[in-house]
């Protein structure tokens, strides 16, 4: 049976289903309403890059935004023709590229975006293409950023209703907006969507048991792609390794211990990695008695409070020179009482 707080973490999941629009967007309820929506995305997109670039001064970018700096823009696919292949990495490109738009202006990312395209695929027939697509992700994601969400909370509970209406029509949205391209740039998004939801409506309904629940689940698991399947099992195996191992270590397991249970499901590079860290972990407790050895001695000479505070920092400071070390330790001191006054 699934536990209450993995349901909210997927409701939580599914309610913020838009991954390229500022906060929740769905489309309205009304389909004259959404076709207006998707009738005007383009037309606003333009006058949103025209008043960017007009209010930035015509602002053109020659290198890479401060929030981009040292990183590398994914590769555009190109198939054997020489045109862009239709896959996610095309949108992982264009969103490598969105995540500085709130430091440049849209015109100035825009002439960013095409120049990169340009030198990624100049001497081909792609770039073409990957300005047709850019175009149609923009009117899409305008399109969002115009669109109404419906309430996803009905009398306190899950509307899943709603939910389901969020998903719906935002898939049709995007197969308007974006035609052929919009099972590559949404398709394994918008199935795993659904797929939590139609788990969330299982665990939530109280009329099923847990054995007729579990039963669902399992129909839904079969349903499932081989792929998607066998990753699931794979995290799955993964997660209770990990448990495991939590539990070994708060039992004070010893590191071959640890170690032969890691490599089970996590392999040999995971396990050592592992075992460092227990090994780091216990290096750490062992200063930190030191240190509360040498903190309780310091208390019992009878210094005024704020020579005590001094010397302790002082202690701190010379046992634990690291930053994030010292924060951790006044933590601790906090929790136990014996915080530096």
């Amino acid at each position: 049976m699934l536990r209450i707080g993995t349901c909210w973490k997927w409701l939580l999941a599914i309610a913020g289903v838009v991954a390229v629009c500022v906060g929740i967007t769905t489309v309205r309820t009304s389909r004259s309403s959404d076709t207006s929506v998707v009738a005007n995305a383009a037309e606003e997109q333009q006058l949103a890059l025209t008043g960017a670039d007009q209010s930035a001064g015509g602002t053109n970018l020659q290198s890479l935004p401060s929030s981009l700096d040292g990183t590398t823009a994914p590769r555009l696919p190109v198939d054997t023709n020489g045109r862009l292949a239709r896959t996610r990495a095309v949108r992982d490109f264009f969103d490598y590229f969105l995540t500085a738009q709130d430091a440049v202006p849209a015109k100035a990312l825009d002439e960013l975006v095409r120049r990169s395209i340009a030198a990624q695929l100049d001497g081909r027939p792609a770039p073409d293409d990957a300005l047709a697509v850019w175009q149609r992700y923009n009117a899409y994601r305008t399109a969002c950023a115009q669109l109404t969400p419906p309430g996803s909370m009905l009398d306190g509970k899950p509307d899943f209703n709603a939910l389901q209406l969020v998903i719906d029509q935002r898939s049709s949205l995007a197969d308007r907006v974006m035609g052929e391209w919009s099972e590559a740039f949404f398709g394994d998004e918008l199935h795993q969507q659904r797929d939590d939801l139609a788990r969330l409506r299982i665990a939530s309904d109280t009329t099923l048991s847990d054995a007729e629940k579990r039963a669902r689940l399992a129909m839904l698991d079969a349903a499932l792609p081989q792929n998607v399947r066998a990753a699931r099992e794979r995290a799955r195996e993964q997660q209770a390794s990990i448990d495991a191992v939590a539990q070994m270590l708060k039992q004070g397991a010893s590191p071959d211990a640890v170690r032969a249970q890691v490599a089970q499901t996590l392999g040999s590079d995971a396990a050592e990695r592992v075992v460092q860290m227990q090994k780091d972990e216990q290096q750490w407790q062992t200063r930190y008695a030191d240190y509360e050895a040498q903190r309780a001695q310091i208390g019992r000479i009878g210094l005024s409070p704020q020579d005590y505070d001094t010397q302790v920092q002082q202690l701190r400071q010379r046992l634990f020179p690291n930053a994030g070390d010292a924060m951790r330790v006044a933590s601790l001191d906090q929790d136990s009482g014996n915080r530096v006054r």
